[in-house]
Parts: C-alpha cells; sequence; structure tokens
C-alpha cells in the first residue's frame, strides 16, 4: 500500500507543495487545495504552445553554458521523439524541464518565487474565474514582453496566476500564512500581487475596491467567498434574453438563407425578421436586422441561379451569367466557413463575448461590408437582366461597369468578361471560318435556312440588332456580318475550296475569359484592328476570285459597252438591220429571226474579237405584248449572267 501511495498522484502533488513551501503537510493544506483546483481547471495558458519554440531555446541554454555536445544530443533525442509519437504533449514535457532548468534565484526567472506565490491567499472560488476575462490583455502583448511582464505569473504548468484574482480583487492574506515567510518574501509577493491585480482590473470596476495599493488594504480579516461568474450561454441567458452569441449564430444561417431559431424569414414582407417575442437590446435588434440583409440578397441570387441554370434555352451566355454569379457565390461561402470553424472553435475552446477575437455583430457587421456591397451589385444585376438574353444579356452588364466605384467596376468587368466568352466565340468561330452555331438565337448574325444559294449575299444573312451588345458599334457589326457573308459565299456559291486560314490569318482567339477581358479592355485597339484585318483580307479574296475566275471585270465592260451602247459601231450597224423588223407590229415578230440578226451585227463589227464567253451572253428578248404595240415596244437586248456574277 506504501508503495502505491507512493505513486498516487495527489501524494506527489502534496509532496510537491512541501517542497516548494519548504513546509509540512499539514501548513500546505490550502496550497495542495488549491494546486488540484488549478490542474482540475479547464481555461488555457497565456503562453503559446510552440514546441519549436521551446527546443529551441533549450538549446540556445545549453549552448549559453558551453555544452554543445548535450545540445547536439537533445536535438537528435527529440527528433526521434517527434518520429516516435510516444508522447501526445511534447510541449508541456519540454516546457517543464526549460522551467526547472532556470535558476529559481534571478529575478526575471519563468519559475517565479514559489514560495511568495504560494504564501499568498488563495481565493476559494478561484477556478470560477472566467479566464476569458483577462485574456484579451495578455494577447496585446508579444511574446517576449508577455513574459518578462508576467514573470511572477507564470509556473512551471504555463498557467497565468492571473486567474486566480477575482474581478473584486485578491483575498485579504491570513496570518497564519504569513507567520513563517521572511520579509523578503512577503514584500516579493506584495509587489507580485500588486503587477498581478494591475493586468486583472476591470474596465468598470470601481477605484475603491480595485485600484487601492496593497499597503492600504486590511492585512488580515476573515475571507469573504466571491460570487460565482454566470457564464452567458450560447442560446441565451438564464433570464430569457436573448445573448449576442446565440444572434451570431442565427446570423451565419441567415447569412446561407436558413431560418434560425430567433431570425426567420418572412414570407409576407419578403425579409427576415426577429422573432417578436424575443427579449434584446434595441442596437442589437438594428444591428442583426442590417446584416439579415445579406441573407435576403444571397437569396435573391441564389434564386436566380437555380432557375436559370436549368432552363436550356437560356443559352450559352446565360450560362455563362449564372457560372459567373456562382463563382462569387462560392467565394462568399468561403467567407462563411471561415466564420463558422472560427464559431467552432470558440464554442470548443469555451471563448465568451468579451474577448477581442470572439465573434461578434458589430465584427460581422465591418467584416461583411464589402460582401454585402457585392451581392447588392449581383442581386441589382439580377433584377436588370431578368428576361434578358444573349447580346442583349450582354449589353446590360456592360452598362453597369459604367460607375466611379472601382470595385464595383472590377466586379462587372469579371462578370463581363465570363458572359462575353460566348459572343466573342461565336464572332472569331464567324469571322474566320464563316461558321454559324448559334442555337438558341443569341449572336447578332441571323441566318435564314429558307434562302436558296442564288440569294445568299442578299437574303440568306442579316443582323439581329438587338442582340448586337453596347461594346460593339453598329459599323463594326456590319463588317462583321460581311465578312461571314463573304466566307460562305466563296464556299457555297464560287464553289472555292481554300481554307478560311489562308483567306485570312486567324489571330489568337478569347479561349479563356481572360482572354475576353483583355480584349474588351481595348475595343477601340485590338479588337478594331482584328475587325479591320479580317475585312481586308476577305474582300480582297473575294474579288480576286471573281476576277480570276469568273472574269467579273471583264463582264462589267461588256454590260457598259453592249447595253449602254459603248459599242458605237455595233450599235449603229444592228440598228440599220432591225430597224425594217421592228416597224412591223409585234404580233408578228419572232425571236429566231431577231437573235440572227444580232449575231449578223456582231460578225460584222470589232465585238467579234470579244472573248466568246461575253458573245455567247448577248441574247435579245421579247417583252409582253401589248395591243397596237410594235416591234420597237417590245425588243430588248439582254445580257444574261449566273452563278457568283448574278449576285
Amino acid at each position: 500500500m506504501a508503495s502505491l501511495d507512493q505513486k498516487s498522484p495527489n501524494v506527489l502533488l502534496q509532496s510537491l507543495c512541501c517542497r516548494i513551501t519548504g513546509k509540512s503537510e499539514a501548513d500546505v493544506a490550502h496550497q495542495f487545495q488549491y494546486a488540484v483546483r488549478v490542474i482540475g481547471s479547464n481555461y488555457a495558458p497565456t503562453i503559446e504552445r510552440d514546441e519549436f519554440l521551446v527546443s529551441e531555446k533549450i538549446k540556445k541554454e545549453l549552448l549559453r553554458q558551453r555544452r554543445e555536445a548535450d545540445a547536439a544530443l537533445f536535438s537528435e533525442l527529440h527528433r526521434k521523439l517527434q518520429t516516435q509519437g510516444v508522447l501526445k504533449h511534447r510541449w508541456s514535457v519540454l516546457y517543464l524541464l526549460l522551467s526547472l532548468s532556470e535558476d529559481p534565484r534571478k529575478p526575471s526567472s519563468r519559475v517565479g518565487n514559489y514560495g511568495a506565490l504560494f504564501a499568498q491567499a488563495l481565493p476559494r472560488d478561484a477556478h470560477s474565474t472566467p479566464f476569458y476575462c483577462t485574456r484579451p490583455q495578455s494577447l496585446a502583448l508579444g511574446y517576449g514582453e508577455r513574459n518578462a511582464g508576467l514573470s511572477g505569473s507564470i509556473g512551471t504548468s504555463g498557467v497565468s496566476s492571473l486567474g486566480v484574482y477575482t474581478l473584486n480583487g485578491p483575498t485579504p492574506t491570513p496570518p497564519t500564512l504569513l507567520a513563517g515567510q521572511p520579509p523578503q518574501s512577503v514584500a516579493a509577493g506584495t509587489q507580485s500581487l500588486g503587477s498581478r491585480l494591475a493586468w486583472v482590473l476591470p474596465i468598470n470596476s470601481s477605484p475603491s475596491a480595485t485600484m487601492a495599493p496593497p499597503s492600504t488594504r486590511p492585512p488580515f480579516g476573515p475571507q469573504v467567498p466571491a460570487p460565482r461568474a454566470v457564464r452567458p450561454r450560447r442560446d441565451g441567458d438564464p433570464a430569457g434574453e436573448v445573448s449576442e452569441a446565440a444572434l451570431v449564430r442565427d446570423i451565419l444561417y441567415v447569412f446561407q438563407g436558413i431560418d434560425g431559431k430567433f431570425i426567420k424569414m418572412n414570407a409576407q414582407e419578403n425579409c427576415y425578421k426577429i422573432d417578436s417575442k424575443a427579449v434584446l437590446c434595441k442596437s442589437l435588434r438594428d444591428t442583426s436586422s442590417r446584416l439579415a440583409e445579406l441573407g435576403w440578397l444571397h437569396n435573391k441570387v441564389r434564386k436566380y441561379t437555380d432557375v436559370r441554370t436549368l432552363d436550356q434555352a437560356f443559352g450559352l451566355v446565360g450560362q455563362s451569367f449564372c457560372a459567373s454569379l456562382h463563382q462569387e457565390l462560392k467565394e462568399y461561402y468561403r467567407l462563411l466557413s471561415v466564420l463558422h470553424s472560427q464559431l467552432q472553435v470558440e464554442d470548443e475552446q469555451g471563448v465568451n463575448m468579451c474577448t477581442e477575437s470572439s465573434l461578434t455583430l458589430r465584427r460581422l457587421l465591418v467584416w461583411m461590408y464589402d460582401p454585402k456591397v457585392r451581392l447588392k451589385t449581383l442581386a441589382a444585376l439580377v433584377d436588370y437582366c431578368q428576361g434578358r438574353k444573349g447580346g442583349e444579356l450582354a449589353s446590360a452588364v456592360h452598362a453597369y461597369g459604367k460607375t466611379g466605384d472601382p470595385q464595383m467596376r472590377a466586379l462587372v468587368q469579371h462578370i463581363l468578361s465570363l458572359v462575353s466568352h460566348p459572343i466573342l466565340n461565336f464572332l472569331y468561330r464567324w469571322i474566320y471560318d464563316g461558321e454559324l452555331e448559334d442555337t438558341y438565337h443569341e449572336f447578332f448574325v441571323a441566318s435564314d435556312p429558307n434562302v436558296k444559294t442564288d440569294r445568299l449575299w442578299h437574303d440568306k444573312y442579316s443582323l439581329r440588332k438587338s442582340m448586337i451588345p453596347s461594346f460593339i458599334t453598329m459599323d463594326q457589326a456590319r463588317k462583321v456580318l460581311l465578312i461571314g457573308k463573304s466566307i460562305n459565299f466563296l464556299h457555297q456559291v464560287c464553289h472555292d475550296r481554300t481554307p478560311p486560314g489562308k483567306i485570312t490569318p486567324a489571330s489568337k482567339p478569347a479561349d479563356t475569359p481572360k482572354d475576353a477581358a483583355e480584349l474588351l479592355s481595348d475595343l477601340e485597339g485590338a479588337f478594331q484592328e482584328k475587325i479591320d484585318a479580317a475585312y481586308f483580307d476577305t474582300s480582297k479574296y473575294l474579288l480576286d476570285v471573281l476576277n480570276r475566275n469568273y472574269l467579273l471585270l471583264e463582264h462589267l465592260q461588256a454590260m457598259r459597252r453592249y447595253l449602254l451602247l459603248g459599242q458605237g459601231d455595233f450599235i449603229r450597224h444592228l440598228m440599220d438591220l432591225l430597224k425594217p423588223e421592228l416597224a412591223r407590229p409585234a404580233t408578228t415578230l419572232y425571236q429566231h429571226n431577231l437573235t440572227g440578226i444580232l449575231e449578223t451585227a456582231v460578225r460584222a463589227t470589232n465585238a467579234q474579237f470579244d472573248n466568246a464567253e461575253i458573245l455567247k451572253r448577248l441574247d435579245v428578248r421579247l417583252l409582253e405584248v401589248s395591243p397596237g404595240d410594235t416591234g420597237w415596244d417590245v425588243f430588248s437586248l439582254d445580257y444574261h449572267v449566273d452563278g457568283p456574277i448574278a449576285t
């Protein structure tokens, strides 16, 4: 039994108290009782749990003592300990070793004056004092400042002794505990007591109760137990009033469009309302209402994307718009996940609303300002783009980019780059390949499949003016129409099989929204140059094909000579031969007789030296005969053409 008692933690802890204070077991009853409460408490230490930092300090201490071999051995053993995972709390062990290695006689020692510490009176309810009330002050200091400022307050376990004082000040020291201490220890304890009190004074404490120097307080007297601090609950305080922490949790759900416990969506008023039965102050109610607006904005954007994403007729431009909204919502959800994680950490660690790092409604109001502005912009875009698609939708987004707010303009420009990406792809396919794959009629070039080939140039392709984006001018749109029309004319009418890449060298298309954004940023420069270059190359190639393969200029000259009477000798001789025939009534004329006269006139004049391809197109045509008409009324000289020249 003796061996078991020696191994008991309580016995070891009591022996440690006796060893530190130098007193018997009967005299350290209060210290032992408090040590048990400290070990069983749940508040966190004020020092940083950095295993690497502690190990480095141990190695520096060994090097300072010129024990290089021991430092190397320690580094190797520490490395092996990290790989084996035998100990779960390596930092605690290393910190204990570091604290025990320091000289307790130094005033700046981390171990501190144990005799003076344990000589102070220990409050009965010290373990109930909320540690969060003193944590912000310690967090405001750096690591080195905390070690220097709290040198007398941090023991071997790393738990600050700040938490042992209640908000009303320390309990007076009984004379029985001061009787056996030397004057130096009492003075040191008094000085340490004053420094510790300076850290734990609350803002709203009365000076008379907390600011008086230790020497003016009664040194003796019965201990008066301080009232236990009632910790506010996350779902409200015991009196029924809704706590700010509960509202924070509700607001985080409302941000995602989910009804909370106290804040719910009011379908009639189409807004989030706080439960009228909830008891809370006006400031919290107003702040919560302002924050709940983000949930309403989120629902508006989310509803639009959910409905439109499933609508196939919305087209590629509309789907790109929905994708850009989803992208913005994704960033918004990422921020909410961070806030939820912080709230979960606070719940696990027991952090309350009075700490500097805790989530509060006012902090949320500040942090969510920029997301609220972005959501407002997205909601306004959603309203403005209702019922629009294709180029009309792109024009609506482009109109919102004309603002003086740089953040809002950057957001709209990013959305516009995604929305315009399909339109620019349509445009490039049209001007470089002559292809028009516009299933949902989003592009500003329209095609009529019922038009035959001979009317391709005039009737098949046209501009859909409502779909011309506002960032493309009408002149640019007309050139785009002519470029694609020329390519199709070459392929379908001229039967030219030259690859489009050889007609005009295709520049880099808008493969990504980033390329589209760069192009949109220089509409009068790079974009205009692309259109002009494609227009010039395509038109030049088309004219070359018509002149080379179909003798366009020769046909035009023949029409000038024969139809516009430019070939004088031919016209004079033809009229002389036709005069007797055309003087007769129109009903007595025969076309084959007139055709023979035409061929005689050609052979008798310089017209016989023209190209046979041109001469065979000269013909005689008789118009519809009316009663009383002569040959002069119905005779006409015709120059008939077909194929590309007919266009």
